[in-house]
């Protein structure tokens, strides 16, 4: 059956308001407490596997979805001089290496003509206005912390590559290293926001394509929160795109949300978020230390969020870390999490999930698998508050009947 599944703030002021509400702070899980993820990380804390901040970059591994073949997004067709050095050879349906007539450019070298040197001189120099709009980056390491804030129209976010596709090709990488710890205490607002590389907070659809965003923290003893993604409205569609980090990788945090064909890696709930419907289509999903992938933050029987992941593969690379993983433990009561025809590694503990902590309620948590494989998927040991569920999620469950036809969903990465 087939399932189809950034002007600018660089952050430098620090608010001392009191966090209002769950969906303005997005503060995060706490410091992993549960069981014996406290005990040794095979993890050394200081380096995510599939990025680099050395030069262009690219993800650790390809993922395991095929080939696709046909354009994405705007047309990419448009004359520009750039000299990338492929010489012909990154060319072909998938390529996208120049930027259409009327975009925002970004290049590090400056050799494009009218382009911007740094991700958030371009983020300030996109038109607010209603129209779609195209922020086109060339290859590049950006050591900066972006904000894309509430435009009037819609914006296409697209890194340079060779194939679109595959997050594997991609060559622009945004950096970034803070974690809660770096804040000073009187800060209680907004700290997850305040750390993050990049945060989304536009408000009329946002398609980003092959970009690596990374905050390379690390391993850290408390306020090791490190976010690298955090996602703070409605309608965002992130394409074979890299995701890095250790604690509180992606915040998930509003809305509705797609990931499609992207590589996520981190160790502690680095997949989380209060109020967004997320559907995560052929995402890898990498686990580099002793924790969570996700952290669902769902806290009332309104169902406000649900994290479905759907031909996921969820491993690590490391054959020490057999059994130190689980798939998710419950931020609030009503935690909402499936992961469904996916591959689960022998990282995953037989357990499957995890209590937040021994006083956790898990009556209304709602962890749910169908149709996986892979050693990781043995349901004979999973904790009493998971199950197996009889049918598949739907996308159109979680996106919408009429997913399809929504602008921010491009449908050739399901």
């Amino acid at each position: 059956m087939h399932i189809f599944a950034l002007r600018l703030a660089v952050v430098a002021c620090l608010a001392t308001a009191t966090v209002t509400s769950a969906d303005e702070a997005c503060n995060g899980p706490s410091s992993w407490t549960g069981g014996s993820l406290n005990s040794g990380s095979s993890s050394d804390g200081s380096v995510v596997s599939g990025v680099s901040t050395g030069s262009s970059v690219k993800g650790s591994m390809s993922s395991d979805v095929g080939a696709v073949t046909g354009s994405t997004g705007s047309d990419l067709s448009a004359s520009g001089d750039h000299d990338t050095g492929s010489s012909g050879a990154c060319s072909g349906p998938n390529a996208r290496t120049k930027p259409p007539m009327g975009a925002t450019v970004v290049d590090a070298t400056g050799a494009y003509n009218g382009s911007y040197l740094t991700m958030s001189e371009g983020v300030a120099n996109i038109p607010n206005t209603t129209e779609e709009h195209m922020l086109f980056v060339f290859p590049g390491v950006y050591e900066e912390q972006v904000t894309v804030p509430k435009f009037n129209g819609p914006l296409v976010l697209q890194g340079y590559t060779c194939n679109t596709m595959q997050y594997s090709e991609n060559q622009v990488t945004i950096t970034h290293k803070m974690a809660q710890k770096d804040l000073p205490a009187n800060v209680t607002n907004a700290r997850n926001q305040l750390v993050s590389t990049v945060v989304f907070k536009s408000k009329k659809g946002v398609k980003t394509y092959n970009l690596n965003i990374a905050n390379p923290e690390g391993k850290l003893q408390q306020l090791g929160q490190a976010v690298a993604v955090y996602v703070d409205n409605t309608d965002y569609g992130f394409y074979a795109c890299n995701f890095t980090g250790y604690q509180d990788t992606l915040c998930a945090n509003k809305g509705k949300e797609l990931y499609a064909r992207t590589y996520i890696s981190g160790a502690v709930d680095f997949i989380f978020g209060l109020q967004s419907k997320a559907w995560f289509e052929s995402c890898d999903l990498e686990s580099v230390g002793n924790g969570c992938v996700t952290a669902n933050g769902n806290s009332n029987s309104s169902n406000l969020s649900e994290y479905v992941f759907n031909n996921a593969r969820v491993f690590s690379t490391n054959a020490s870390m057999n059994g130190t993983a689980y798939l998710g433990r419950p931020w609030y009561p009503y935690s909402r999490v499936v992961f469904q025809n996916s591959r689960l590694g022998d990282v995953i503990n037989p357990q499957g999930w995890q209590e937040w902590n021994k006083d956790n309620n898990t009556a209304n948590v709602y962890f749910k698998e169908f149709n996986n494989s892979g050693p990781g998927a043995d349901m004979d040991q999973r904790v009493s508050f998971s199950g197996q569920l009889e049918e598949f999620v739907a996308i159109t469950d979680i996106l919408g009947d009429d997913y399809e036809s929504k602008w921010w969903i491009d449908t050739k990465f399901l």
